[in-house]
């Protein structure tokens, strides 16, 4: 075992026991081989290698008494665990366990809550000096709700921080037999008289049915454990494992009972649940290693302080990785914001699903231009804007201008003015902001906007992790594709109480894909006139977008006009040019009048163009003679339009540099992305017969910035943080992009740029690239990585340190290596690579994309298809450097399959020419092998590939990936196309006997099941179309279609299948819940009211817990849902009779006020007190009536709301004789105590069914016992 002091540790482990349960002697038992020597256990208890151990001081003499006999008893906890756990510190815990104090007693002995309390006050003062190392507890019987209530009492303390911490590091508990929950509480209780009467109460049938059980007490803490535990954002992990065997012997229990049954004992009953061989009581208690007992719970133990170890190692790698934040200087350390630290591996994953191709906003915006100084202020004073900055609903506001009329500028001053914080506090707002710009892949896609405003919303507050979690539990790995769900998560994120108002500023959106822009932009209007509704809630989001007309004009009238006449734009301008000019004066130290003439005449000529003028200005900014004559002559020479200007500098390249401006312009047109200085130093460089870096580097340019500059001018812009190259303007790819169809222009041979010969360029140099002679060499071999991040890195290491390690690892396992997770591993691995290598992240991630836009306009030169089939074999060297590459940067959710072949390769990245060249080749291609390529160009979209492969008569409906079908595949990632080819004839499946339309492979899902739940409404249409299609089928959970488009709050879909008459309107999943009553728990009132349109629609149908669509709308708080709910089906008129009933009681007894008390949610309690009044005193089948509800719940106004009623007894008792006053003074809930006292009537001396008073629970709180007090001595009056 590892000292207490030991920095290193991974974890504490806490040993709980339970009911008349010791510290040591729970865990321990004889040992059937030889004992451990006396000198072998002191020395395990040695002070540098000890045990620390909370024990009450009156086991002292136990203690002695046992340590006579310990040599013939093995104490697991410490005579096995530290040899295999030897980064762990391991403590038991123990405290009076005797029944009578375990449930309580008088005012003077604890209980229950009171050892809660005391083992989380130990917990504290033992890691005062360690905080934040993990923490496991393993826990016997009900030592397991003693935990329970330590986890939730830790998270309630959040304003004590060494509390929270206790919460916060919790990775785990293993609960050993815990009796979680009965049927009800009468059979909760008959398990915890089990576990008293085999531990040693006397076993008489009498006593033990004497035995008080707080029902209350342990269900409270049972359900404030559950909202831990079933939290989107929970943490830990929970285990069970429960016993195999029954006891005998007992008069209590029948022949051979298990103490704690199987239902008892599991949680949620899919946690993971493993079964000991053995009885309650020896459960816990192992004689050796070799002990499958034993076995079990370490074998868990240890996954976890695997997981921990990674954790901590690679936390700040993987987050760094993931979230897209390479540091590509070997000096520097892998890094990333204080956020993502404390993200778990669950939520980074999710984070990583957001920034999965998307544009780092931020760091664009460190990319544009500086603003003059004293510009772009009028929008302040603007109406328009100052209307849209104090609405506090959703709106939006189009600003409008023309090329170069500064609205990128504008933009940015926006947000520089917005995030300073320089307006009302109460208009405070989170700030979001998205710069599309149509040069860059991940810069031209609603999707991607989608994404980049999730992401800094998250990241502002790492609570709201929880909506993107949701969506990716139910969407996987493709939410970022997923249009629809981005735009749900968007919305649930922005309604989110915590969230508060929003401003979306999004700049050039006429530059984004047409398609995804439409849709955001009509997903807008349509939030915003639900804004205007008063009968629906909607979040508030003002959005602020910025295009060339007549984009806005579709979709709203309040645009903001950039109008070049205005007497702001002109000032803005004259502002910019004196700024200019004054910087050219101080340069060339003109005279003041030459200064003056030139300010007159640019502002004369600018035609009120900011660009225009930035551009322009460069050759002023180049010349060096500065006579009023020398600009003249330069002035008058101007072109006075932006395509004029952009001829003008294209005109001016020197012949000699010509070849080097065609290359440069066609690399920036085509990149997918921007390039480095170091990238396109290599792009520029490479040839096809270089062979080796080093020959790259004898041809590449020493300065790249001064070579671009030198060539192109003003043409590009550089940053100057990231080194990133950019046009200067969207206006002049679209200029080049029009030359090359001007054959008359002298410039269009040279430099009018055809996207197919761009791409082709760029394949070209990328695959010259990878295929050099330095990548012949497994990349990922633990000798080629370059280890910079690692703490224990050979560079960072002293010769010194480096002998000390080496004696720690005799054998040179290369321990760091061994125990490394594998995706870590290679994240490392592609960090190390692309920090060595300058262009092989970017060869590797885009050059299949440069082929196949290269191979849609030309076939591709020969030599380029022969690289192309090199770098296609995924199985030889220099194919698997690059596609591992890629593998774990674009498809981080998925394992690279094994064998890669070429076909599949070329299937994948959708290369037809190379598709056709192996099929020609090989005829006989295996059908395996041809499936699977229909697959992978399936999932990929890759329409003409997949038309290809199916005239091979390939096989389509093999299960390539996790259950995957072609069609499944290609309906998860919305390939319409593709679907299409899979539906043009009946699709029977061969040999089973069914049609391909209907195939159910993960899950029990459908096709349609699946279009379905991701609102895919195109092919939701084609699959209904289908001749053979069966369009009920349910899931493996019981879910119809119908099911998942209501869980996906897709109207639209809802009502197309509900056209459909072979879809039922009542169908009921696993847990028997219609769709209606998952549309109401959601609060979803568009679908709610259309369902309940349907007459045959049951919509008071119970599921299996009794609930019904009203009592879950009530429960989840949506008032509106509930008041559709109870108008249109709970009130009885002539035609129709009423369809529900508002105080419909469940299983449990508990009717739609008693969800909505123990919720807290005020309006709906108060709606329902109104409406049915007869509900508001009903107890549940425990006694507990709605009041004592929403004393759980902890919610003074809601029973304040009841009491008000005039409905509610106020001293009603519960199945143990307990009143409301007892329960808010047992909870410490003074504010509550203070309201209930208030209430004439009140019995303040009340008794239960053992006697004890509201009083009696209050020894831990002088404060309320002080009020009773006073109440008592006033007396009844």
């Amino acid at each position: 075992m590892m000292p207490e002091s030991h920095a290193d540790l991974a974890c504490s482990i806490v040993f709980v026991h339970g009911l008349q349960g010791h510290p040591q002697k729970t865990w321990s038992c004889d040992s059937l081989r030889v004992p451990l020597s006396q000198s072998s256990r002191q020395a395990n208890r040695s002070p540098s290698r000890g045990i620390r151990k909370i024990f009450s001081r009156k086991y002292k003499e136990e203690l002695e008494s046992a340590q006579n006999s310990e040599a013939n008893e093995v104490f697991w906890p410490l005579d096995l665990l530290p040899t295999d756990c030897t980064n762990a510190r391991i403590l038991t815990w123990g405290y009076d366990s005797q029944v009578s104090h375990f449930f309580g007693g008088p005012a003077n002995q604890s209980n229950i809550i009171d050892h809660a309390k005391n083992l989380l006050r130990a917990l504290r003062i033992q890691r005062l000096n360690c905080q934040g190392r993990s923490l496991i507890f393993v826990a016997h019987s009900l030592g397991g709700i003693i935990v329970k209530d330590v986890l939730h009492r830790a998270y309630e303390e959040r304003k004590e921080p060494d509390l929270l911490e206790i919460f916060t590091s919790t990775e785990a508990i293993l609960f050993l037999g815990t009796p979680h929950k009965g049927s009800n509480m009468a059979e909760l209780g008959e398990t915890i008289r089990r576990i008293a009467s085999v531990s040693g109460v006397d076993t008489t049938d009498q006593n033990i049915r004497a035995l008080q059980i707080n029902g209350g007490e342990l269900r409270r803490i049972h359900e404030q454990f559950m909202k831990l535990y079933l939290d989107d954002q929970r943490h830990f992990e929970a285990l069970t494992f429960q016993e195999a065997k029954g006891m005998t012997g007992f008069s209590y229990l029948k022949m051979n009972q298990k103490v704690v049954e199987t239902f008892s004992s599991s949680l949620t009953d899919t946690e993971p649940t493993q079964t000991i061989n053995a009885n309650h009581m020896s459960m816990c208690r192992f004689n050796g290693k070799d002990d499958e007992g034993y076995k079990q719970v370490l074998g868990e133990i240890q996954i976890l302080l695997s997981k921990i170890l990674k954790k901590r190692q690679y936390q700040a790698l993987v987050a760094a990785a993931e979230i897209g934040k390479f540091k590509m200087d070997s000096s520097d350390q892998a890094t990333t914001t204080s956020t993502a630290h404390s993200l778990n591996d669950v939520e980074r994953k999710c984070v990583a699903l957001l920034t999965q191709n998307t544009a780092d906003a931020a760091e664009y915006m460190s990319t544009l231009p500086s603003r003059v100084e004293g510009t772009c202020q009028w929008i302040l004073s603007n109406s328009q804007y100052k209307e849209w900055n104090v609405q506090k609903s959703t709106c939006l506001l189009c600003i409008n201008g023309y090329p170069g009329s500064g609205k990128t500028i504008l933009s940015a001053y926006l947000l520089e003015y917005l995030t300073t914080g320089k307006f009302s506090p109460g208009l405070r707002t989170t700030l979001c902001y998205f710069f599309c710009d149509e040069k860059i892949d991940t810069q031209r896609d609603g999707t991607a906007i989608l994404r980049s405003i999730i992401h800094q919303l998250v990241i502002q507050r790492r609570s709201l992790i929880k909506h993107v979690k949701k969506a990716c539990d139910l969407h996987g790995p493709r939410l970022y594709q997923n249009f629809n769900e981005l735009w749900r998560t968007f919305i649930a994120i922005a309604s989110d109480k915590r969230t508060g108002p929003i401003s979306v500023i999004i700049d050039a959106l006429d530059e984004c894909e047409e398609n995804t822009r439409e849709r955001f932009l009509q997903d807008i209007v349509k939030l915003e006139e639900k804004s205007r509704s008063t009968d629906a809630k909607s979040p508030s989001i003002k959005f602020l977008i910025t295009s060339r007309p007549p984009l806005g004009h579709r979709y709203t009238t309040n645009i903001l006009q950039i109008d070049p006449s205005q007497s702001h734009v002109e000032e803005d301008l004259k502002l910019v040019i004196q700024t200019k000019v004054e910087d050219i004066a101080k340069r060339t130290r003109c005279k003041p009048d030459v200064s003056a003439y030139l300010e007159a005449t640019l502002y004369s000529k600018a035609d009120r163009t900011f660009l225009w003028v930035t551009l322009v200005l460069h050759l002023l900014e180049r010349s060096f003679l500065a006579t009023q004559k020398n600009f003249m002559r330069i002035i008058d020479e101007l072109p006075t339009t932006l395509k004029a200007t952009y001829e003008r500098f294209l005109s001016d390249i020197s012949m000699e540099y010509q070849p080097l401006a065609t290359k440069l312009l066609n690399i920036l047109v085509g990149s997918s992305r921007p390039l480095s200085l170091e990238e396109m130093r290599i792009l520029i460089a490479i040839q096809s017969h270089h062979r080796t870096i080093a020959a790259v580097e004898e041809d590449a340019e020493p300065n790249m910035r001064e070579t671009l500059q030198g060539v192109l001018g003003p043409l590009v812009r550089i940053s100057e943080s990231e080194s990133k190259i950019y046009l200067v303007h969207q206006s002049l790819k679209e200029f080049l992009e029009d030359l090359s169809n001007q054959p008359d222009n002298p410039l269009s041979t040279l430099y009018g740029v055809d996207f197919g010969k761009a791409h082709s360029l760029l394949a070209e140099a990328c695959a010259s690239y990878l295929l050099l002679e330095d990548f012949n060499e497994d990349l990922f071999s633990s000798d080629q990585i370059v280890n910079t991040y690692s703490p224990t890195s050979p560079v960072a290491m002293s010769p010194e340190d480096a002998d000390v390690e080496h004696l720690w690892d005799g054998y040179a396992l290369g321990e760091d290596t061994l125990f490394k997770e594998p995706e870590a591993s290679e994240t490392e691995a592609c960090i190390s690579i692309a920090a060595r290598y300058a262009l092989f992240e970017y060869g590797a991630r885009h050059w299949a994309e440069h082929f196949r836009e290269a191979s849609k306009s030309n076939a591709p030169a020969s030599d380029l298809q022969k690289s192309v089939t090199t770098l296609s074999d995924g199985v030889q060297t220099q194919g698997m450097n690059w596609l591992r590459f890629y593998w774990n940067q674009a498809e981080s959710e998925t394992s690279l399959p094994m064998n890669f072949v070429p076909l599949l390769i070329a299937s994948y990245f959708g290369h037809l020419t190379t598709v056709e060249l192996i099929l020609s080749k090989e005829p006989g291609t295996a059908p395996d092998l041809g499936a699977r390529a229909i697959y992978w160009a399936s999932r990929m979209g890759r329409n003409a590939v997949v038309d290809r492969l199916l005239r091979e008569n390939f096989n389509p409906d093999l299960e390539i990936v996790t259950g995957q079908t072609a069609l499944i595949a290609a309906v998860t990632l919305g390939h319409l196309a593709v679907v299409k080819h899979f539906l043009e004839d009946d699709g029977a499946i061969p040999g089973q006997g069914g049609y391909r339309v209907n195939h159910a492979a993960i899950r029990g899902r459908t096709p349609l099941s699946i279009a379905a739940s991701n609102g895919s409404v195109d092919i939701v249409r084609i699959l209904l179309q289908h001749p053979q299609i069966q369009p009920d089928i349910v899931s493996s959970d019981h879910r119809t279609p119908l099911h998942w488009a209501v869980c996906g709050k897709y109207l639209d879909i809802v009502q197309m299948l509900l056209t459909d008459n072979r879809i039922s309107v009542n169908r009921v999943d696993r847990e028997g819940r219609n769709v209606l009553s998952l549309a109401a728990e959601a609060g979803d009132n568009e679908i709610v009211k259309y369902l309940i349109s349907f007459t045959q629609l049951r919509a008071d149908e119970p599921d299996n817990e009794g609930r019904t669509a009203f009592s879950w709308a009530a429960g989840a708080g949506h008032l509106e849902t509930v008041r559709l709910l109870r108008r249109s089906c709970a009130i009885s008129t002539k035609s129709m009779p009423a369809r529900i009933d508002i105080g419909k009681r469940d299983n449990a007894g508990r009717n739609p006020l008693s969800w909505a008390c123990g919720a807290g949610h005020c309006n709906v309690v108060e709606y329902l007190i109104r409406h049915n009044r007869q509900g508001v005193d009903t107890a549940d089948l425990d006694g507990w009536a709605p009041l004592a509800w929403a004393l759980f719940s902890h919610n003074p106004k809601v029973v304040r709301l009841l009491l008000d009623s005039g409905f509610v007894d106020v001293n009603k008792k519960d199945a143990n004789g307990r009143s409301p006053l007892s329960f808010a003074v047992d909870y410490g809930y003074l504010d509550v105590v203070k309201v209930l006292l208030s209430v004439e009537g009140i019995e303040v001396s009340s008794t239960n069914d053992r006697g004890w008073t509201p009083l009696s629970y209050a020894a831990n709180r002088p404060d309320i016992a002080k009020l009773l007090e006073e109440a008592l001595q006033v007396g009844p009056e």
